[in-house]
């Protein structure tokens, strides 16, 4: 099939590299290399390609696109420009500036075209495959009407980074013939080059975990065309392209070299671009107005095309599918369950996951490899396959950070999606904790075996600072419940939020607290023992976590039996309970927490605690390798050694 508009394209690119360099040197900050050298194949992308209407950004059938080289900022934002999406050359000037609409790297915003935050190397690559995944599983449910494809953007950086990697290996194993990953193969990295550092053989390595491998000429169009326009209906399989492209291309210094990637131009190489491209040189921010006019009638013919889908039964399913709130028979269900007296934080998951998986359709989990240990797999949900999507847990493998990013991706696709591994492996996924954070996507990460209670396994496998952490990522809600029924409230009330939710659970069974029918998760605590409910003052305020929660009632039983009043409060969540301080009035406030003596009581890192409490019960050391009962034991987590050493700091 031969390609026709080349004439368009050239000027529609011409257009995207203007734009991209006078951003980058107006700003006096930025990244022209890539906009200069993969301007021609947005440019087909974006003509000859993508489904995507600028009019309906949320169209559920359109393809979607990431940028994952993210530092490419500015060719995006001028490629969306130019398409017709809300940006405008206003919004161009405004590049890298204080509360533009374009930042130094992309942020997710539907509605300006942006799918996903990226910037972080390889971050967006895992979200494009969490993407196609979403498209498949959807496919498999409302058939060929979600016949759209996820095309990447990715570069050196991405591809030597391990998120990418472990994303990719799943995605080709799943055989996801819908993504589409397209390498800007300039061989130029910021040090220098790609060769200082890696010498793979990218194609092998690819077709040996199930992709087909092309080589293009990247600048030229009907080199892109002869790959690209045949898998529109003829992938058979993952696809990655290797663009042979010029960083910084029609500079005369610093193309093809390190110089041309993070820095402007300089006035010198922004002429010899210009004249180089035939761009005028005394018109900045110069686009074809042609080309965008030609985008804007074009939009129309978008808008039908999304319509008429939207028109059909099954989008209007699959819409309802995906805006699934959490019903109210859910709830009453879980407040209905008759939970054993002593239970697991895990083993409450286990419990809960079938009733949310009943009422929820669009509920699904992943786990690395630890589903029979972090209980994520849903009883009965089907596993998926390759070539066979329409089950509801999802094997991972032992890919905690790539499983993350992919995560993310199919819940910017719509899907609800829990993750699971063992609480100290965050550390391997916190870059996309943190992106779900800066995106406010809410993924819901359960992480298990919370504590030095886990035993025998030892310090390696037993968090201590990672609660403190992740508390202090803005935007991330963390909840370790103390109570089964914590744990499935917990978990609906999770679904609800717009921000990502960790929930850390426990190895050791929670010794059931008193009753929590009324749980009100949203407040973030519950007073779970008051020796004098009525008294503003009292002589101990004990604040717990998880299971020390109960070990934290049996202390305040053990301290009323010695004369002393107490109250003990669960805290579910730091930002919650800071929230619903912050709206009570100062006599609620010293109703609720003032004591003579105020303890917090969790087995992890003391930091943090001091907003609510001046002694701590606490582990600032690493775990040790030991049954629990000795765990417990040395590191005094036990009724005897906290009254003791309460009532030693608190005698006369």
């Amino acid at each position: 099939m031969a390609l026709e508009s080349g004439v368009f394209l050239s000027s529609f690119a011409k257009s995207i590299r203007a734009l991209s360099i006078d951003m980058v040197e107006n700003a006096k900050s930025g990244h022209p290399g890539a906009p200069l050298g993969l301007a021609d194949i947005m440019a087909y992308l974006f003509k000859e390609f993508l489904q995507y209407s600028p009019d309906d950004p949320n169209w559920l059938a359109r393809d979607r696109f990431v940028l994952s080289a993210g530092h490419a900022s500015a060719m995006l934002y001028s490629t969306l420009f130019l398409t017709g999406y809300k940006f405008t050359l206003e919004d161009l000037k405004k590049f890298r500036q204080l509360n533009s609409k374009t930042p130094g790297h992309p942020e997710v915003d539907l509605e300006y075209g942006i799918e996903c935050t990226t910037g972080p190397l390889g971050q967006g690559v895992g979200n494009a495959v969490g993407m196609a995944l979403a498209q498949k599983m959807l496919a498999a449910r409302f058939g060929q009407i979600f016949n759209c494809k996820t095309i990447v953007v990715a570069g050196d950086g991405c591809f030597m980074e391990g998120v990418a990697q472990e994303a990719l290996s799943l995605a080709g194993h799943l055989g996801l013939n819908n993504l589409i990953v397209i390498y800007d193969y300039n061989s130029v990295t910021l040090d220098g080059f790609r060769e200082d550092s890696a010498s793979e053989d990218v194609a092998a390595r690819y077709r040996a975990e199930n992709y087909d491998v092309f080589e293009i000429d990247g600048h030229n169009y009907e080199d892109i065309h002869r790959i690209l326009a045949p898998l529109r209906e003829n992938q058979q399989r993952p696809v990655l392209v290797l663009a042979k492209t010029i960083i910084g291309y029609g500079a005369k210094k610093k193309a093809g070299t390190h110089e041309a990637h993070g820095e402007p131009l300089g006035a010198e190489e922004l002429q010899n671009v210009k004249e180089f491209h035939k761009i005028p040189l005394d018109k900045p921010f110069w686009f074809d107005q042609q080309v965008r006019e030609t985008f804007q009638y074009a939009k129309k013919e978008k808008l039908s095309k999304s319509g008429d889908w939207a028109l059909q039964s099954k989008a209007i399913e699959a819409a309802m599918f995906l805006k699934e709130t959490v019903s109210k028979e859910l709830l009453e269900e879980i407040k209905k369950i008759s939970w054993p007296e002593a239970i697991s934080g895990r083993d409450a998951l286990k419990m809960t996951l079938p009733l949310i998986a009943k009422y929820q359709k669009n509920f699904f989990t992943v786990s690395a490899d630890l589903s029979g240990s972090d209980r994520t797999a849903i009883k009965d949900g089907g596993v998926v396959r390759t070539g066979s999507f329409e089950g509801r847990v999802i094997r991972a493998g032992i890919r905690e950070h790539g499983m993350a990013a992919i995560a993310n991706g199919m819940r910017l696709t719509g899907l609800r999606i829990l993750t699971g591994t063992f609480f100290c492996f965050s550390d391997y996924m916190r870059p996309s904790l943190r992106l779900a954070a800066l995106s406010h996507i809410n993924t819901l990460f359960v992480f298990t075996h919370d504590s030095v209670g886990l035993g025998e396994d030892g310090p390696t496998h037993q968090p201590i600072e990672h609660l403190a952490s992740l508390r202090a990522m803005p935007n991330l809600l963390l909840f370790r419940p103390s109570d089964p029924l914590e744990v499935a409230m917990g978990i609906c009330f999770a679904m609800g939020q717009h921000v990502p939710v960790a929930i850390v659970l426990s190895r050791q069974a929670y010794n059931r607290t008193p009753d929590l029918k009324g749980l009100d998760v949203s407040s973030g605590h519950a007073i779970v023992f008051d020796s004098m409910p009525q008294a503003t003052m009292v002589d101990f305020i004990l604040y717990a976590t998880g299971s020390e929660v109960a070990l934290a009632v049996d202390v305040a039983k053990n301290l009323q039996q010695k004369g002393h009043s107490v109250r003990v409060i669960s805290v579910i969540s730091f930002k919650l309970y800071d929230a619903w301080l912050e709206k009570q009035s100062k006599e609620n406030k010293d109703a609720h927490n003032l004591a003579k003596t105020t303890v917090s009581i969790e087995m992890a890192s003391s930091f943090g605690w001091c907003r609510y409490a001046k002694e701590h019960i606490a582990i600032d050391t690493f775990g040790a390798s030991a049954p629990i009962k000795d765990n417990l034991k040395f590191f005094g987590f036990n009724v005897e050694a906290i009254v003791d050493r309460l009532t030693r700091h608190t005698a006369p």
